[in-house]
C-alpha cells in the first residue's frame, strides 16, 4: 500500500487486518502509528492497545484474539517480524484473526523482501513503505505541518526551507517548530525568517552538489557550489563533507557489486537512515566509468586541506579542481 493511501485509510477509519510498516523514514512511520493510536478512545486505550517487542506466535495470537473493551477495535503493535516457525503459524492465523483487531508489524528500516512473510503481506497490498521523502514531497509535507500548526508558508518558502534543512523529517519537523514559534500563531513564515532561524544542513546540500556532478551536470553542480559558498559555508568544510560522501558512495557501490542487499548496505553505513538511503541510490546509479573518477575526486578532496594549509593553493581552487575530476575525459 502506498504511504498516503495508508494515512487516508487511518483518517477514514477503514483499516482492517494486518499491515507491515517499514522503510527508513522513521519519523513519518511513527507518525502513522501515533495516528492509528489516536483513533482509540483515551479512556479505554490501555485495555485496547498491546505493544509486543517480539513476534512469538502464541503471544501474538493471544493478544489479537481478545475482544475490544468498550471500543470498536483492539490495536496490536508488534515491533518485530516473526522468525521462520512463528511466521508460518502467524501467516496461517491472519485470515482467522477477529475483524475487531488491527495488527501492525512495525520494523526499523526496510524489511527483508526475500522473507516469505513479507512477500505474503506485500502480495495482499498490506506492506507500507516509508521511504525518505523527495524534496518536492518534503516541501508539501511542510505545508501540511503549517496547516496543522496554525501558520502559513508559501510553496516557494517551503522549498527554501527544505533546501536548507534537508528532507529528513525528524530534523525538518524540529526546524519547522522553531520557525512556527518565531513567527507566532496565525502568522506567515517568510524566507527572511527561514534564513535567520534554520540551521543549514551541510550534508544535505553537499549531496545535491555531488548528485549534480554524478548526473553529468557540472554547470548545475558548480552553480550549487557557488551558492553554498556565497551563503557562508567554508570551502574546507565543503571539501571534508564531500570527501566523506564520495568515500561512502564508493563503499556502497563496492557492496552492490558484491550482490549485497539494499537493507544490509544501508545499515552498514555510519550515517542516519535517510542519508544512507541517498548514498545507496547514488551508488546504484553510478556508472562503471564513473567509479575511478569518483575515487580520484575523493583523493583530491582529501588534499584540499593540506594544499590550503601549506599555501600551495586556495581551498576554493583545490575544491573545484577535485570536482573537475568527475567530468574529466
Amino acid at each position: 500500500m502506498e504511504r498516503n493511501a495508508f494515512f487516508n485509510a487511518i483518517k477514514e477509519n477503514t483499516l482492517t487486518g494486518a499491515y507491515l510498516l517499514h522503510g527508513t523514514e522513521e519519523y513519518i512511520k511513527e507518525s502513522a502509528v501515533a495516528s492509528v493510536l489516536d483513533r482509540v478512545d483515551d479512556a479505554a486505550r490501555a485495555l485496547n492497545v498491546d505493544v509486543l517487542q517480539s513476534a512469538a506466535a502464541d503471544a501474538l495470537m493471544l493478544a489479537a484474539d481478545a475482544l475490544p473493551f468498550f471500543a470498536e477495535r483492539r490495536v496490536i503493535i508488534c515491533r518485530a517480524l516473526p522468525k521462520e516457525n512463528d511466521a508460518k503459524a502467524i501467516a496461517a492465523y491472519l485470515p482467522k484473526m477477529p475483524p475487531t483487531t488491527l495488527l501492525l508489524f512495525v520494523v526499523q528500516g526496510d524489511a527483508d523482501a526475500r522473507l516469505a512473510f513479507v512477500k505474503a503481506l506485500a502480495k495482499e497490498d498490506r506492506a507500507v513503505m516509508f521511504a525518505p521523502l523527495s524534496e518536492g514531497e518534503a516541501a508539501r509535507w511542510v505545508g501540511q505541518l503549517a496547516r496543522r500548526r496554525g501558520v502559513t508558508i508559501l510553496p516557494d518558502n517551503a522549498r527554501f526551507l527544505v533546501n536548507l534543512a534537508g528532507t529528513d523529517c525528524a530534523r525538518l519537523a524540529n526546524e519547522f517548530e522553531k520557525l512556527a514559534c518565531y513567527a507566532g500563531d496565525g502568522s506567515e513564515i517568510t524566507k527572511d525568517m527561514i534564513g535567520k532561524v534554520v540551521i543549514r544542513d551541510l550534508d544535505f546540500i553537499v549531496f545535491s552538489i555531488l548528485d549534480y556532478f554524478l548526473a553529468e551536470k557540472p554547470e548545475d553542480g558548480f552553480r550549487a557550489l557557488g551558492a553554498v559558498i556565497k551563503d557562508g559555508e567554508k570551502p574546507l568544510d565543503i571539501a571534508r563533507v564531500l570527501g566523506d560522501k564520495a568515500k561512502l558512495t564508493l563503499e556502497a557501490r563496492k557492496l552492490i557489486d558484491r550482490k549485497k542487499q539494499k537493507d544490509e548496505i544501508t545499515k552498514s553505513l555510519p550515517v542516519s537512515p535517510g542519508y544512507a538511503y541517498r548514498i545507496y541510490e547514488s551508488a546504484r546509479r553510478l556508472k562503471a566509468a564513473q567509479v575511478p573518477k569518483l575515487f580520484a575526486c575523493a583523493k583530491a578532496l582529501a588534499e584540499v586541506a593540506p594544499l590550503q594549509l601549506t599555501g600551495r593553493m586556495k581551498a576554493s581552487d583545490a575544491l573545484e579542481r577535485a570536482l573537475l575530476k568527475l567530468v574529466a575525459e
